[in-house]
């Protein structure tokens, strides 16, 4: 007799960057889009005098929802807190999502939005995105919406494709897409484009258009991805819906409290933001030298190209002590993912590519 969950056996499961062959060598860890400073200071002063593990969360997250409220302006009645980013997602589609329904996700985008679509047999209906940066343009997003279409997720910015739609591009697509439609703006790497002007988070379309949802991480900028810490800023209706089967204790009392301490120092995320872009942009410079073309990326990390010989660089970067994502989960087959690591990593992998590039 056939399982009725057969099809759950289908979903590729997720691949994080800490899959490391058992031959390399794990000097420069430049996987997973970590921050190489860690987290704030005042973090770990918190964690070493912390002693609460015996008690419960606050299910409801309340003294973190404030301190995000503070910080970003947003009414705390609109914010759900989450087992990081991913667990919101998930949520999202149990929520929303029937089998059959239709799911919207940029071709390449973030592994766990299909998991997501598919592990409540919704289907994934992927948006092409053109050209040599393999941007995402609105007119492919509008010519895939069908009757059947219940959401879309965005990766924005783009992992592992570094780029995000412009504000105007996202004020053209909410004019043209159905209110039925939920536009979810997974913006984890938000915190890295604070300066530039031609991009938004998606927040100010939340109170406009009830159908956007934006999430968040601190994972990233934060430096809390061993904590597990997400956000959600959406309308009430969404965040009470989603509150009916979220878990009752979904973020850990030490997770809240590091989020709130984090929060409460962005001197450590500007430090953090302003390394990354001078890093990047000296590794850009690197790579333009040695010919070696990549997709401009507005994060943390850089998607090189490879063609034909990605495979056998990944190796050879293994075994001289750098750890960098290959791409093939994402069928980007001639690409690497290198994160900005510490400017020791940095420094090495320059002296790396120098050495079989002269």
């Amino acid at each position: 007799m056939k399982s009725p969950h057969a099809s759950l056996y289908q979903i590729i499961p997720y691949i994080g960057g800490n899959n490391v062959p058992p031959n390399f060598i794990q000097q420069h860890n430049l996987a997973s889009n970590e921050n190489p400073f860690g987290a704030s200071k005042a973090v770990y002063e918190m964690l070493s005098t912390f002693s609460n593990v015996h008690t419960y969360p606050d299910g409801t997250a309340t003294q973190l929802k404030s301190a995000l409220s503070h910080t970003f302006g947003i009414p705390a009645i609109n914010i759900l807190c989450g087992c990081g980013s991913e667990e919101l997602l998930h949520l999202l589609a149990r929520t929303y999502l029937s089998p059959g329904d239709e799911v919207l996700i940029p071709e390449y985008g973030f592994g766990v939005y299909a998991i997501a679509a598919l592990s409540v047999s919704a289907i994934p209906k992927y948006i092409p995105r053109e050209g040599e940066d393999k941007a995402l343009k609105i007119a492919n997003i509008l010519t895939n919406i069908t009757h059947k279409t219940k959401m879309i997720y965005i990766d924005h910015p783009g992992n592992p494709i570094g780029n995000f739609l412009h504000r105007d591009e996202l004020k053209n697509l909410l004019s043209a897409l159905p209110s039925s439609v939920i536009l979810v703006l997974d913006a984890a790497y938000a915190e890295y484009l604070q300066t530039d002007h031609t991009y938004t988070a998606g927040h100010e379309f939340v109170t406009t258009h009830p159908n956007v949802v934006v999430t968040r991480s601190f994972s990233k900028a934060y430096g809390l991805a061993g904590l597990r810490l997400g956000w959600m800023h959406a309308s009430e209706t969404i965040i009470n819906s989603i509150n009916h089967i979220r878990a009752p204790f979904n973020t850990s009392i030490i997770a809240q409290k590091a989020g709130i301490t984090a929060l409460n120092d962005p001197n450590f995320v500007k430090k953090t933001v302003n390394f990354t872009h001078l890093w990047r942009k000296k590794f850009e410079v690197i790579l333009t030298e040695k010919k070696i073309t990549f997709i401009p990326s507005c994060s943390n990390f850089v998607l090189i190209h490879l063609p034909n010989r990605a495979n056998s660089f990944y190796k050879n970067l293994g075994e001289n002590g750098f750890i960098v994502r290959p791409m093939t989960q994402y069928n980007l087959h001639d690409y690497l993912r290198i994160s900005i690591g510490t400017e020791n990593s940095m420094i090495n992998i320059f002296k790396y590519f120098n050495s079989i590039y002269k």
